[in-house]
């Protein structure tokens, strides 16, 4: 190798391990924020604000990153209109707008499909799923609006008056979007039969009360599901169905159910405890699920992330309840080495980053950073083809 070479190897292995990790966090007071975290910093320099946007408001409760794009919602109240709004992020971290449309009140979430054609949006006030055609480089033109209603209310009646669409993803095929409805419990499912709309198709039912909010698919990073986990924001449990493919169709046979408190008894309250994110960690062998309102940690003062194994069957095994660093764990994202996990607790407004164990799949007992942040409600990390040394 010649000196060149090897100067330039040990620059890049120098800016890489030097380089800050970025996480872009929505807030349901309107704001996504940039924040640069350091861990190879002292501890009062491990957090740094980059850069800030208010052009979601008035609640930027939720971001999908795809490529150099972040989408973001405006939960909107009903009847106002929904908006999706695409940003481009800039070298610097700042959030440039590209475009936007309106939808359905109320959006939650965002799925982008594959290719970055299509832009599914899950509107919980609302009631209804949302298409958008996206030209890649920030425009979005609505192109379909799906609309629930229920005959009656479900057996949780203050929460399920109504279908409350609560997350849009695509299935690891990219032929499927999921859309677990809390109000009606079930598990909407579409076909995305063009780069630009979807096709509704027989939907999944779960148990009465269940409440199913998030979803995620099993194992990582194959070519087809096995499995789906689903977690019951109401019933605080995490269901595990066995996926098939056949005619067109994505099927479901619900085969276990565990509390989202593993081995420990479910808080009574009040307010009763409520269910939230659900993630597989990089290697899919660790689940994770938050837990809001349990106050289990810190001798009361702050909620939950519950850790399982999960076996190559799909079998969970609970590990641990650890704190969260706040209250009301809305949701929370895992860095693509492992190492790091980002919450965001809105109901203390903060963003609290804690150790990850990849060897075990556990979580620190202390944050090694929290930073205050109002209403903070989605913790995204940015890493675009990034190595870390």
């Amino acid at each position: 190798m010649s000196l060149r070479s090897i100067l330039k190897t040990a620059l890049l292995m120098a800016t890489t391990a030097s380089a800050g990790r970025t996480l872009f966090v929505g807030s349901g007071k309107g704001t996504i924020k940039s924040y640069e975290f350091d861990e190879t910093a002292n501890a009062q320099g491990l957090m740094k604000e980059l850069a800030s946007t208010a052009e979601s408001s008035p609640a930027a409760t939720w971001q999908t990153i795809f490529g150099d794009l972040l989408y973001s919602v405006s939960e909107t109240s009903v009847p106002v209109d929904g908006v999706v709004t695409a940003y481009q992020i800039g070298p610097d971290k700042k959030l440039i707008k590209k475009g936007s449309a309106k939808g359905t009140p109320s959006p939650v979430s965002l799925g982008v499909g594959k290719g970055g054609k299509l832009v599914i949006s899950a509107s919980y006030a609302g009631g209804g799923v949302d298409t958008f055609a996206a030209d890649g480089s920030g425009g979005l033109t609505h192109s379909q609006k799906f609309a629930y209603t229920l005959d009656k209310p479900g057996p949780v009646p203050d929460r399920q008056e109504g279908a409350h669409p609560h997350q849009a993803i695509m299935d690891p095929t990219g032929e499927y979007v999921i859309v677990p409805d809390l109000g009606a419990d079930r598990v909407r499912v579409y076909c995305a039969n063009s780069s630009t709309t979807i096709n509704e198709l027989e939907s999944i039912k779960t148990p009465d009360g269940f409440g199913p909010r998030h979803a995620i698919f099993y194992p990582v990073g194959n070519p087809k599901a096995t499995h789906m986990f689903v977690v019951g924001e109401l019933a605080n449990e995490i269901m595990t169905f066995k996926i098939s493919y056949a005619h067109g169709q994505l099927k479901a046979e619900n085969i276990a159910a565990v509390s989202t408190f593993g081995t420990q008894s479910v808080p009574t309250g009040p307010p009763a405890p409520t269910a939230a994110e659900i993630a597989l960690s990089p290697d899919g062998k660790y689940l994770y699920v938050s837990n809001r309102h349990d106050k289990t940690q810190a001798n009361g003062t702050q909620d939950s992330i519950a850790t399982f194994r999960v076996y190559p069957d799909a079998k969970l095994t609970f590990i641990q309840l650890s704190a969260c660093g706040g209250i009301s764990p809305r949701h929370f994202s895992i860095t693509k080495d492992g190492n790091w996990v980002a919450i965001a607790n809105d109901g203390s407004g903060n963003i609290s980053i804690f150790r990850r164990y990849p060897e075990n799949g556990t979580i620190s007992s202390l944050p090694i950073v929290s930073t205050a942040n109002d209403g903070a409600s989605c913790a995204t990390w940015y890493e675009p083809k990034v190595e870390y040394s």
